[in-house]
C-alpha cells in the first residue's frame, strides 16, 4: 500500500469517527451489544482461526510468551465479551457543562490500537472505542493474523447491519508496516501500543502522533519495618494472578533492613516453594546464603543449592520487566532510599506500600512518582471490576505510567475516560 493509499485509508476512519460521534448513544450502546451476540454466536470460528495462528507461529519460532498470550481459549474470549455487554451499560462520558464558560468532552477520533497475541483485547479497544464515539485500527502482530481477520469480518457484518460506517472497526490491511501507520499525523489522533516492553519503547519512540503506552510488570512493594511478611507473600502471589497479563505483577520488592532479623530467610524459602525464583542484591544474597548455612547445619537436611539463586549484578535489570516467575529482592537502610530506589527502578504505573505508620505512609504517597499507590492492599488488576460500595463497574484496558492522559477518573487507568479529550466552550457576555 502507497502513502497515499494508506492516508486514504486512515481519512475513512477519520470521516467514520465525524459521523460516530454524532450518533446517539444507546444506539452505540445497542451495538456493543450485537457485536457481543454475534462474537458469541461465531465462536468456534474464530477458536479455530485462532488455532490456525497458534501453528503458523509455533513455525515462525515467535516467543513462548507471546504464545501465551495469543492463545484464545473460551474462558478469555469470554470475558472479552463480559466486558463489551458492562461497557454499554456504563454512563455515556460525553458530557456537556455549560454556562457562560464551560467544557464539553469529546471524543478523540481515530485511534490505532497495535499489539502483540491479545487478540481478545482487540475486542475491549475496540468496546471502548466505540462508547465513546472513536473509531479504531488494529493493527496486531503476524502471529494472530487469521485471529484479528475472523474478529474484523463479524465486526464489519454488524457495523453494516446496523447501518454504522464500516470504518468504525478495521484492521490495517496486508503488507502496511507498523512504523507507517504510527506516523499517520494527519487523521491519526492515538496509538495505543501494547505488548512486552521492548515492543512498547519502540513504538512510543517511532510514533509521531501522541502514544499511550500500556505499562506491564517490574512493579515494586516497598516491606517497611513495621509491615507485614505474610501480607507481603500474598500481595505478590496475588498480583500475578492477573490472566494472561499480569499487568500489576510485583517483580520487585524492597525490603527494611530490620527484617534481616526478623524472618526474611524462611520468608525467602516460603516464595520459592509457590514457584518464584528469587533474585536479590549481592546485600540480599549473601544474607540468604548465610541463612540457608546456619539454619541447615546438618549436611543430610541441607536444601538442594537451587535454592541460592545468583545476585543481581547489573542495576539496569531493576528498571526492566521479568514477565515471569522471578522476582527480585533488595535490601534499603531506610524509607528514604527506599523512596529513591523505586523512583529511579519502577516503571511507575502502580506500586504498593506496606506499613502501619501515618507518617510514613503520607512520606511515601506524597513522594513516590507513581500514577497508582496501594497502601495495604491488594494490587491485582482487573480488566473488568467493580469498584466501591455501590458496585459501580470499571472497565479498563491496562495500565499507564502516564498520569495527565484524557479525562481518566482512575488515574494512570487507560478507561473510556481516558479515551476522550475536552473542547473549551467559550461565550461573550456581551452582544454580538
Amino acid at each position: 500500500m502507497s502513502p497515499e493509499d494508506l492516508t486514504g485509508f486512515i481519512y475513512k476512519s477519520h470521516a467514520a469517527a465525524l459521523q460516530l460521534a454524532q450518533i446517539p448513544t444507546r444506539e452505540r450502546d445497542s451495538l456493543l451489544l450485537e457485536l457481543a451476540e454475534a462474537i458469541k454466536k461465531h465462536k468456534n470460528a474464530i477458536l479455530e482461526a485462532n488455532t490456525l495462528d497458534l501453528e503458523a507461529s509455533r513455525d515462525m519460532a515467535v516467543p513462548e510468551l507471546v504464545l501465551e498470550w495469543l492463545k484464545l481459549t473460551p474462558e478469555r474470549l469470554n470475558h472479552a465479551l463480559e466486558c463489551l455487554r458492562q461497557l454499554s451499560g456504563l454512563p455515556d462520558p460525553l458530557t456537556l457543562h455549560v454556562g457562560i464558560n464551560g467544557y464539553q468532552r469529546i471524543p478523540l477520533g481515530v485511534v490505532a490500537f497495535v499489539y502483540e497475541g491479545f487478540p481478545q483485547l482487540s475486542l475491549i479497544a475496540a468496546g471502548m472505542c466505540l462508547k465513546v464515539g472513536n473509531t479504531i485500527i488494529l493493527k496486531g502482530g503476524n502471529e494472530g493474523t487469521y485471529t484479528q481477520e475472523a474478529i474484523a469480518a463479524i465486526a464489519k457484518d454488524v457495523l453494516l447491519s446496523r447501518g454504522f460506517p464500516e470504518a468504525c472497526m478495521t484492521s490495517v490491511p496486508k503488507g502496511v508496516a507498523l512504523k507507517e501507520l504510527i506516523v499517520q499525523e494527519k487523521y491519526l489522533r492515538l496509538v495505543i501500543p501494547y505488548g512486552r516492553p521492548s515492543f512498547v519503547q519502540q513504538v512510543s519512540k517511532q510514533a509521531t502522533v501522541s502514544a499511550l503506552p500500556i505499562a506491564m510488570g517490574n512493579c515494586y512493594l516497598y516491606l517497611s519495618a513495621s509491615g507485614n511478611l505474610e501480607f507481603a507473600k500474598e500481595i505478590i502471589l496475588n498480583s500475578r494472578k492477573g490472566e494472561p497479563d499480569a499487568v500489576n505483577a510485583i517483580e520487585k520488592v524492597v525490603v527494611h533492613q530490620s527484617w534481616l532479623d526478623r524472618g526474611l530467610g524462611e520468608w525467602i524459602v516460603r516464595l520459592k516453594k509457590q514457584g518464584l525464583v528469587v533474585r536479590g542484591c549481592s546485600g540480599t544474597t549473601t544474607y540468604f546464603r548465610q541463612f540457608l548455612e546456619e539454619s541447615h547445619s546438618d549436611e543430610t537436611d541441607k536444601p538442594s543449592q537451587a535454592l541460592i539463586d545468583k545476585a543481581i549484578e547489573h542495576e539496569d535489570v531493576w528498571g526492566q520487566s521479568y514477565l515471569d516467575e522471578t522476582i527480585a529482592i533488595k535490601v534499603v537502610q531506610d524509607t528514604e532510599e527506599a523512596i529513591a530506589w523505586i523512583n529511579q527502578y519502577s516503571s511507575g504505573h502502580a506500586d504498593v506500600l506496606l506499613t502501619d505508620s501515618l507518617s510514613e505512609r503520607d512520606r511515601f504517597v506524597s513522594r513516590i512518582n507513581s500514577s497508582t499507590i496501594f497502601v495495604n492492599a491488594h494490587s491485582r488488576f482487573s480488566r473488568c471490576a467493580k469498584v466501591g460500595e455501590n458496585g459501580n463497574v470499571k472497565i479498563a484496558l491496562g495500565m499507564s505510567s502516564l498520569k495527565t492522559r484524557g479525562a481518566s477518573r482512575y488515574p494512570g487507568m487507560i478507561d473510556i475516560y481516558a479515551l476522550t479529550t475536552t473542547k473549551q466552550v467559550l461565550t461573550s457576555s456581551w452582544p454580538l
